[in-house]
């Protein structure tokens, strides 16, 4: 094995490429990021305190989960800035909810995942058909539907051997 005198900052470059995150270039381009030791020192004592946290939390995972959270980083980055924004108002969303409104989104999604993947197209296919209704009419369509929901399991029986009939 061949040891090369090299630098501190080009060790550490070296170093962090390894850990899969870029925290210092070699040698800046005019125009890029400050310097890592210059971010660092305009971080408040609590953004230090959750990048050290983050990091132990980094270094503690296993190669398996780096690699997994890797993998949804980059496809974080490839979103454009209406999907991530799309994403965030969501999240805000989720975090409004009550506890009890948070555990029916999560059956509702486990539900949704349980599904064969051609029923999740067909449901798909459904939701853009009604997104492409002119505003009344999707009103409509979507009182009738909550009407249904409302119904007993029985009087929707009878509605279905009602239409059956015809």
């Amino acid at each position: 094995m061949t040891t090369e005198r090299i630098g501190r900052r080009e060790a550490l470059a070296r170093l962090a490429t390894l850990g899969g995150l870029v925290l210092v270039a070699p040698r800046p381009a005019p125009g890029a990021e400050p310097p890592l030791k210059t971010r660092w020192d305009a971080l408040s004592p609590e953004q230090k305190a959750r990048v050290l946290r983050n990091y132990r939390r980094w270094k503690s995972l296993s190669p398996e989960e780096r690699l997994r959270i890797r993998r949804r980083y980059k496809r974080w980055k490839a979103l454009t800035p209406e999907q991530r924004a799309f994403i965030r108002r969501n999240l805000d969303k989720i975090r409004a909810m009550s506890p009890e409104e948070r555990r029916a989104l999560a059956r509702r999604l486990r539900r949704w995942q349980s599904l064969p993947p051609e029923k999740r197209r067909e449901y798909r296919r459904r939701l853009d058909r009604l997104m492409r209704m002119p505003p009344a009419e999707r009103r409509r369509t979507l009182d009738m539907l909550r009407r249904w929901r409302s119904l007993t399991p029985r009087q929707r029986d009878h509605i279905r051997r009602r239409l059956r009939r015809r």
